[in-house]
């Protein structure tokens, strides 16, 4: 490690410049992590961040010197550039600004289109997403009157507030969450329980090291679901290793598609991951949106156009893009787990593919398999049979005022039970010979008979 000490503060400077560059630094394990934070502490070199679940160290790198040495350093696992994330909002010149509306104005419409369109009040009797666990990793969830927040993390900062200062989060949070209030509008699955991830800026800007830790909060903190609305600059392999994580934890990951439109034929990280369930979006007539981006990977499609939800003000907004269409999923897969909570990923992504509807004029690179559907899907996951993944609530303790029983009864007990299960399979298998022989015999009376006599 001493080596190690050399070469890194040959290469980190305590602050950002015009001559630097934002890396992320993993590390091949705990103990090299540990090793690692410690030499850089006695340098007097403060990491931008930590994230020790990820064995990650994010640093002003020099850009001008190379790093080939320290990439080939055994405690080293790789080294990335900390690229930027931004929210899936639809591009300016595709939409109209964010609109304001009032809740007067929102009186006669309760029901957003988008919560119509993918059927969610009729599971509404059976399932309002109760117990579930959804994370929101954006740039963050303001106090609202139709939202109920229970809890959360700032990962830009440890120290400030979860609260968002741009909007895009808390209308996200709405629409899978809304509480229908004072007639305010319901969201997907009104009684989850939502987390706020702040990871984004005011302007809806962030760097993946950021949204890692975010995903590592969740690992954590046990969430259901994940929702990601946004997408990267550049590829990760530091955030895919963490959606893996999340993923083989049992974690559903839904992301927005990107807003690059048709041209681009491509689709954003973490959308673009198999991880993952990738959402375009649609608009009130059934059609893929304008800005929605089409390419390989394309799960499903949900409204994404004109959605009224809470902002960051206490008010309602109208916003568009496939952040929009996202949490419509979200919704979904609550209402579905709360029906099943058995179901894993991969149940969940089959479910919702195969209840789909498919739009008429579009492929699968546009729609995925098509417009999600809740009432088919919860019909769906209550019918599937899987083994259970993890329970939603903690388990209860064993009692301890029990009568105590003695090591040895336990054993006679565990003793007589075998015994008895095994002379009812020898019972069992006798039984079955004798069958067996009865019926042989019989045939062979049967066929003798039919021979003539000599």
């Amino acid at each position: 490690m001493r080596q190690l000490s050399r070469m890194l503060t040959a290469v980190i400077h305590c602050k950002p410049s015009s001559q630097t560059v934002r890396k992320m630094i993993v590390l091949k394990d705990r103990k090299s992590y540990e090793d690692c934070v410690k030499v850089l502490t006695k340098q007097g070199i403060t990491p931008v961040k930590k994230v020790a679940k990820a064995n990650m160290v994010c640093c002003h790198l020099d850009q001008d010197i190379s790093i080939q040495d320290l990439l080939h350093h055994p405690s080293i696992k790789r080294i990335e550039t900390d690229v930027l994330v931004h929210t899936h909002a639809a591009p300016f010149q595709l939409q109209a600004p964010t609109e304001e509306i009032s809740s007067n104005q929102f009186h006669n419409h309760h029901y957003p289109w988008g919560i119509t369109a993918v059927h969610a009040p009729s599971v509404w009797p059976r399932s309002k997403g109760r117990g579930i666990k959804v994370g929101v990793l954006d740039t963050g969830i303001s106090p609202h009157p139709d939202l109920r927040i229970a809890g959360g993390i700032n990962t830009i900062s440890r120290d400030s507030s979860y609260k968002d200062d741009n909007g895009h989060g808390t209308h996200v949070a709405g629409t899978i969450a809304g509480l229908g209030k004072r007639k305010l509008p319901y969201g997907v699955a009104p009684q989850v329980s939502l987390y706020a991830i702040k990871a984004l800026d005011e302007k809806g800007d962030g760097f993946v090291s950021d949204i890692v830790e975010g995903v590592e909060w969740c690992i954590a903190q046990n969430m259901n679901i994940i929702n990601m609305s946004l997408g990267l600059d550049g590829p990760s392999d530091s955030l895919h290793a963490s959606i893996r994580r999340a993923y083989r934890r049992g974690i559903i990951i839904i992301a927005s598609a990107g807003n690059s439109g048709p041209d681009n034929h491509t689709i954003d990280a973490p959308a673009f991951y198999q991880e993952t369930i990738a959402v375009a979006a649609s608009d009130k007539k059934g059609q893929i949106a304008e800005f929605s981006s089409r390419g390989k990977g394309i799960d499903i499609t949900a409204p994404g156009v004109d959605i009224v939800s809470t902002n960051n003000k206490q008010g309602l907004s109208m916003d568009s893009g496939t952040s929009m269409a996202a949490p419509h999923v979200t919704g979904t897969v609550a209402l579905m787990l709360q029906s099943n909570p058995a179901l894993g990923p991969d149940q969940v992504r089959n479910i919702i593919m195969s209840t789909a509807h498919h739009l008429k004029g579009y492929n699968s690179r546009s729609e995925g398999h098509g417009l999600v559907d809740a009432k088919l899907a919860v019909k769906a996951a209550v019918k599937s049979s899987v083994i259970k993944r993890r329970p939603l609530v903690p388990v209860l303790r064993r009692r301890t005022d029990l009568p105590s029983v003695p090591e040895n009864s336990l054993a006679a007990a565990s003793g007589r039970r075998t015994g008895a299960i095994r002379q009812r399979n020898r019972d069992q298998l006798k039984s079955k010979r004798i069958d067996a022989l009865v019926r042989t015999s019989a045939h062979n009376l049967q066929r003798l008979s039919r021979q003539p006599r000599k």
